[in-house]
Parts: structure tokens; sequence; C-alpha cells
């Protein structure tokens, strides 16, 4: 009996030989992978790895899995596992460097920015070193023994392997619950040589596969647990949309890896380079904002202060903003930022929280300097061009800005700046790229305060809102914030607060204190970037639309709420890491009211303006004539004669815009009829010529058009 077990179990490895290599293949390799997986922090990461089997599991067995399905494709080990290595072995490679220039694993959502990858790229000096090396032999000798001991596979019937394929993938499907489990992926301890508190490593903590596998699960947003649509709009019942009254032009400007290292008592740090900062920042109202990136990360400061949102969704389409709402208001909104638009897709999502119009490298600074990074001095003199050509429409002005002449990386082979802002008993890498930051910014601050004159003098009331992105890079792994004594890989709360801490100021002219009866002086409260506009409304005396009014409410109790990886709160007066249980309740409900802000668009009927030509005409107007049957006929009811249509469009609504499908052109009558069908829904647009120039077109839509079978008739909304 024991004889033919053992002839059966080894008829069995034989037959199988080839998937028992790819098997064993694929621990190794998937266990070498992981010195890629903690990037610069300390060695001993690799060998906690080794404690934790589940850790192993979960890591390698993506690999184990595409290596075997690829094997049943092709019939090849050698082209299965080689293929499967490469693709693991360049995505690991990623976030190892990564996490060694910038501190931020390489997450799921990071592959849609592969233009921002590029830029990443060109920036930093990659290298090899042990670390990067090893997998790479691994994988590479474990190819040569694949192609050394494989079997030459078997002729198995067609079925069998459709059979085997289909088994592995809904392998794969029943393990997907457990690779997007919230529960299982915060149960993993692995904290012995990493801070459970910071973002980055409570990432590397688990390896890099696993979790990067799972934030394929926070891509997509889905609804709080409990979401209930309901409740939410009851919530928010409960407040009035008011409108701005007293208006005053509010400049925002957010500052590249502007820090304030003077607070940190930092040996051989001359606090003189931050005099200038200092003399601004005993005229303004002055607080410290918790942001959720460090190092990089510009666009979650950015749009947490724009949309007021704790979360951030992948901008795909039109979302509220508090941008949105300022336009409402009659604000024109606008911006610069003096670097290319398809940095994280501004171009587009700019566009989508509501901005008219945005200014970039592209076509626009390129024209002005030859610099990567334009200079400060130029940046701000296009930001107050911008306000004085506003000011002949009459409107109220929101700019938000963002510059970049102190984007790092800094200089570390020299520094050839007039004063020696930083030394001491320091390598000289960590002195020079210290002080090339330090002089950047001190020209940064001469800059601004020049641009502040012209705001001080200026008779019409100016608010100006600066505040900083998160910390500037300081070498690879962070290597010279140590060497100061900010050793951010320390299990520290107060450290961690220090490497998330920024700062805002309030500053406002006198023509704005006069007429909000505001000084805008003092300290303000510690909050989140969410909190930034709902803080400055405040000041302002305004209150805003529903959700403004229950986010500025739920900032005196939640101050700070930080993204989720980071878990950083401010309640009771008292930094956490977790929500306290008598909480719980009402931080569920803020998450509900966020997800409804997020995901359901107010301002549908401002998306229209925002692309219509300058010459486009509000004093067109249009009735309806005649209605029989499906045929309507409209006609032009402007008062001016001079207003004449020249062309009809008839626009039918496919998904959420209007395609035109119909246009009659130089309309003698001046009215216009079309056979509409009961089934869809329109919109009519009407071209004017002026008189003045009859090469000059002027269009608007002016009404739009369905049938409601239930009362058996014609809706027509003439605008």
């Amino acid at each position: 009996m024991i004889t033919k077990v053992k002839s059966g179990l080894l008829n069995c490895i034989k037959n199988n030989q080839n998937e028992l290599i790819l098997i064993v293949a694929s621990f190794i390799y998937g266990i070498a992978l992981l010195i890629l997986a903690y990037g610069g922090y300390n060695n001993m990461t690799f060998l906690s790895y080794l404690l934790h089997p589940t850790i192993i599991l979960l890591n390698v067995f993506p690999i184990l899995i595409s290596s075997l399905i690829i094997y049943k494709l092709c019939r090849k080990i050698l082209f299965s596992f080689l293929s499967v290595g490469i693709i693991y072995y360049i995505f690991s490679l990623i976030n190892y460097f990564k996490l060694i220039f910038r501190d931020d694993p390489f997450i799921f959502e990071d592959m849609i920015l592969w233009r921002e990858a590029g830029q990443f790229s060109n920036s930093y000096k990659l290298f090899v070193n042990f670390n990067v090396i090893i997998p790479f032999i691994i994988l590479i000798g474990i190819s040569i023994l694949c192609r050394k001991f494989h079997k030459n596979p078997s002729k198995k019937n067609y079925f069998r392997r459709m059979i085997e394929i289909f088994v592995l993938v809904l392998a794969c499907m029943m393990l997907k619950p457990v690779y997007f489990s919230d529960t299982i992926y915060s149960s993993i301890e692995n904290y012995q040589y990493l801070n459970r508190w910071s973002g980055t490593q409570y990432f590397i903590a688990r390896g890099f596969i696993y979790p990067f596998l799972h934030s394929i699960s926070n891509s997509k947003e889905t609804p709080p647990e409990g979401y209930d649509e309901k409740m939410v709009l009851e919530k928010l019942e409960n407040y009035i949309s008011e409108d701005i009254n007293l208006k005053v032009n509010i400049i925002a400007v957010m500052r590249e890896a502007y820090t304030d290292f003077s607070k940190y008592e930092i040996e051989g740090l001359d606090n003189s380079c931050y005099d200038l900062y200092h003399q601004l920042r005993d005229e303004s109202i002055h607080g410290d904002l918790i942001v959720n990136a460090f190092g990089g990360g510009t666009i979650d400061t950015e749009r947490c202060f724009l949309t007021g949102s704790i979360k951030l969704k992948d901008f795909r389409t039109y979302t509220n903003s508090y941008v949105w709402y300022l336009k409402q208001q009659g604000y024109t909104t606008h911006g610069i930022h003096p670097f290319y638009k398809w940095s994280y897709n501004r171009e587009n999502v700019n566009k989508y929280l509501g901005f008219e119009t945005y200014r970039f490298y592209e076509n626009d600074f390129e024209n002005m300097t030859n610099a990567y990074y334009p200079p400060d001095n130029l940046f701000y003199d296009e930001i107050w061009r911008d306000y004085i050509a506003n000011k002949e429409s009459g409107k109220p002005f929101f700019s938000y800005n963002l510059n970049v002449q102190s984007h790092g990386p800094y200089n570390i082979e020299n520094y050839t700046g007039d004063t020696l802002w930083f030394d001491g008993n320091y390598s000289q890498e960590c002195k020079n790229s210290m002080n090339n930051y330090l002089n950047l910014i001190y020209d940064s601050d001469k800059q601004l305060l020049d641009f502040i004159e012209h705001l001080r003098e200026a008779e019409e009331p100016i608010i100006l809102l600066t505040f900083g992105d998160h910390l500037p890079w300081q070498g690879d792994g962070n290597i010279f914030y140590k060497e100061m004594g900010l050793d951010f890989s320390v299990a520290s709360d107060e450290l961690i607060r220090k490497q998330y801490t920024e700062e805002y100021l309030i500053w406002a002219n006198d023509a704005a204190k006069k007429l909000l009866n505001n000084d805008f002086l003092g300290e303000g409260p510690t909050i989140s970037p969410c909190y930034l506009m709902n803080y400055l409304f405040e000041e302002c005396g305004w209150k805003g639309n529903e959700y403004m009014q229950k986010m500025t409410y739920e900032m005196k109790k939640f101050p700070v709420i930080s993204s989720d990886y980071l878990n950083i709160y401010k309640i009771d007066n008292e930094f956490v890491h977790d929500v306290p249980e008598k909480y719980l309740n009402e931080f569920n409900e803020i998450m509900s009211i966020q997800y409804y802000w997020r995901n359901h668009f107010l301002y549908k009927e401002y998306i229209e303006n925002m692309n219509r030509p300058q010459n486009y005409i509000e004093e067109i107007k249009v009735k309806v004539d005649n209605i029989e049957n499906d045929e309507i006929t409209f006609i032009n009811n402007t008062a001016s004669s001079q207003s004449l249509v020249y062309a009809w469009y008839v626009n039918e609504k496919k998904g959420e815009d209007y395609e035109c499908i119909y246009s009659q052109w130089y309309t003698t009558e001046n009215n216009f009829k079309y056979q509409f069908s009961q089934d869809k829904e329109y919109s009519i647009t009407a071209f004017v010529k002026g008189s003045e120039n009859e090469n000059l077109f002027k269009y608007k839509q002016v009404g739009v058009i369905n049938y409601d079978h239930k009362k058996n008739k014609w809706i027509i909304k003439i605008e």
C-alpha cells in the first residue's frame, strides 16, 4: 500500500514538474523582491517580513498565480516566469526609488499619472546598489534553472487546460475580498522596525505587492459604511445657502515646499532667513495646517483646499468645489501655475473644479523665461497683471496660484549663494542642500513682500491667503533630516506632527479690513487643508452654501482629519490616532456628507458658461410661436434689431452632453420650425451676426425641450 502511495506521489510530481518548479520559483523570487519593498528604511524590515508568513503568502501569491495562468496558456515555463518576473521587478523598482526619493510608496492610482512619473524620474539620479541588483540576479538565476530543469509539457487536451485556467482564475476571484479587505489589511502587525503612525511605513509594513493590490480598492470611491443619502439630505436641509454680500478679492498662493524651519530649533540654522516671513506673519492671522503629504504630494493639499474634501477622488468629471460656489457668487475664477499643464492633469481637473481660466508654462511662461522652474518675481508680477486686467470686468477676483521656484530636489554638489544660512557639524551635501533651499525661499519671501506692497496700496479690498503644501525634500531617504535631528522613521507622535505640519497666513489690506470690520491679526486654529476655505470664510463673516456651513460646524469638533493612511485627528483639543467611540456616529456622518459632496455635482448650469467664447451675448431672446403635433416653431423675440438670428441649431442630448443633429442657416424670416421626437431631449441654439461686423458670429443656447409623457405635452424651457 505504501509503495503504491509513494509511486502515485512520484508520478504526480513527475507529471506536474513544471508547475512545481513555478511554485518554488515564485516563492523564492517573491521573497527576494521584498528587499525592494522597504526603500531606504531599516534593513531589519526584510527580516521582519520573514517572521510573518501571512505577509510572505500575500506578496508571493500574485506572482505564483500569474505565472501559472500564463504557463497554462502558452505551455512555456521560461516565458511564463520571466515575463511575470520582469513586470513585478519593474513595479518593485518604481516603488523602491519612489520611497528613496519621496518617502512615498507606489500605489495603483499613481499609474494614471504616468507623465508625472516621467518628470519625477528626470528630477532624480537613479542608481544601482545591493537592493536593486539582488532581486535581478535571482530573477535571471531562477530563469536559467527553470530552463534547465523544466520538462517538455505533455499534450494535455484543450478542455483540461481550460478547466485548470478556470480554477486558477476562480482562485483569484475568491481571494479578491482578502486583498481588498480593510479589516485584514489593518490586522497585520509588523511595526518592530517601523512606525505605524507614518502613512508610508504603514504601507511598507506589509511588503509591496500586497499593499499595492490593496490600493486598487481605494482607487475607486465607494460609499462609506452605513451611507444613507436621505439622511445626508436631511442634515444639509438644516442649513440655507447664503450669498456673499460684502465681496472682497481673494488671492490664494500655495507655496511649493515652504516650511518655517526656525521653529524646529535646528542647530546651525540662521533664523534670519525667515525675518521677512515673520514680518508678514505678524501682520496676518496665522495657524498650523496638518497636511497629508511629505516631501511631495502637492496635489493633495491643493485639492483638499479647493474642494473642502478630506479624501480625494479621481477627478475625471465636474466635481463640487468652493471654486464653483465663488463662481456662482459672481467671482472670476482664475489661477497660475508656471509649470506644465499635464502635471497632475491640472489642465482638465482645474476646469472640472470650476476655474474659468488657468495659466501654465506652455505657450505662456515658456515665452518669458528659460528657467525650468520659473522664478517668483515673474510669478507674482503675472498674478498682479491678471488682477488688474480683471478690474475691467467689474467682477470680484478669486485667484488660486502655485509657485515652483522652491521645488526640489536641491543641489547637493555646491552652493553659490551670497549668504550662508546653514552651517555646522553636518555633511557637505546636507549643508549644500539646505542652503540652496533656504536661499530659494528667502528670495521667494522678498518677491512675496514686494507683491504685497501692490495689494497694500490697492483701493479695492483684497485678501491674501498663503500656505505651504508639504515639507521639502532633504536627501534620499530623508538622510539630511536625520542629520538635523529630525528622524521621521522614529515612532514619535511629536515627530510625525512635525513631518506633516505646515502654516497658513491670512493677510488683508486696509480696504478689506474696513469693509469686513476685521483686523485679520492673531493666531488661528490648527486645521486640515479641507477646512482652510471654511476658516477664511468665517473670518470674512461669510457662511457659504449648505455643505460649507455643515463643515464649518464640524471644524469646531474635528479640526484635524487626516487621510486614512496617516490617521491623525484632533478631537477635544487633543491629537489622537483613532476617533473615540463616542464620536464615531458623528464622524461617520461627516464621511457620508463628504461622499455626497464629491459625487453629486450641484453646478451643472454653469458648465456651458465656461466654454462660451468671449463674443457670447446675453441679450438674444426667443419665444415659442406655435406647436402643432410635434412640430414646434420658434421666433426671435429680441428687442434689438441688430440681433438677427442667422442660424438655428437643434441639439440632441446624448449622455451628459448635447450633440448637434440639425442646423438651418440664413433664415430670412427670423424664425425656425422643427419636427421633434417625443422620446428624446433637445436644446436649441441661436446664432447671431452683429450688423456692425458681418463676420462676427455670436451664439446662445435659448431653450431646452423634452416631452412629458405623463402630462402628454411638450415641456419647453426658454432661457
